[in-house]
């Protein structure tokens, strides 16, 4: 332990009992080596991966808790453009009346992937209590909520912990680093009834609305959509 720099002090109070344990300890010979001593060490070793499991951000080992990692998806470059067919197309899927011409929609679609490409959050904008939404839809669409925090001048190591209370996998816990978890983050949402309504600086005067997130729908300028399935 000494050479390799790993001293661990009840692994060298184990070796110093087997010397002034006494003659009932030096009675047990290498018996001593299965018990009490690898007895013992498997209990607390189960014990200790046991307690520590339902927590992400704490397992042990540490490669348990690397494992668990939540895998943050990288935002999209850039976003296609839609042919006239393929538009007529997913209008003819949906089972409501949308009372908007089609040209309408088009300059919707392009101003809002135009400010999609260009938004993201700050990594200073990522802060513990606050929740987020990735703006997805379907069983993608998630809302994480900050729990705590590892704070580090190294971005490696400034990493945050979070809860996903809405969305797929709710309930669930994560790690992220504090620069992922903002690129994962489209915007700050707050509870608003049964779903969640963005907010932030800019979000009302920037779109002049509101629309509150809900696990199945969206409701946009008062009206209540199902999402594309």
């Amino acid at each position: 332990m000494y050479y390799l720099r790993c001293i661990h002090p009840p692994g060298g109070a184990t070796a110093l009992s087997a010397v002034i344990g006494g003659p009932a300890v030096h009675a047990l010979e290498y018996e001593y080596l299965l018990t009490p001593v690898a007895l013992n060490v498997a209990v607390i070793l189960t014990i200790t991966v046991l307690f520590n499991y339902p927590f992400a951000w704490r397992r042990y080992p540490a490669y348990l808790g690397r494992l668990a990692k939540a895998k943050v998806p990288a935002p999209p470059e850039s976003y296609s453009p839609i042919e006239h067919a393929d538009f007529v197309y997913a209008l003819s899927q949906l089972d409501s009346f949308v009372d908007v011409s089609e040209e309408d929609l088009l300059r919707i679609y392009t101003l809002a992937t135009g400010q999609a490409r260009h938004r993201h959050l700050a990594v200073t904008d990522i802060r513990i209590g606050r929740a987020y939404s990735n703006g997805e839809q379907g069983e993608e669409w998630q809302v994480r909520e900050v729990v705590d925090e590892s704070r580090s001048e190294d971005p490696d190591k400034d990493k945050v912990i979070y809860k996903i209370v809405a969305g797929t996998r709710s309930r669930d816990t994560g790690v992220a680093t504090r620069a992922e978890f903002a690129r994962w983050a489209k915007y700050e949402v707050v509870r608003h009834g049964e779903g969640w309504k963005r907010t932030g600086p800019g979000w009302a005067s920037d779109l002049g609305r509101h629309d509150v997130e809900t696990p199945g729908a969206r409701i946009f300028f008062g009206r209540h959509l199902p999402f594309p399935s």
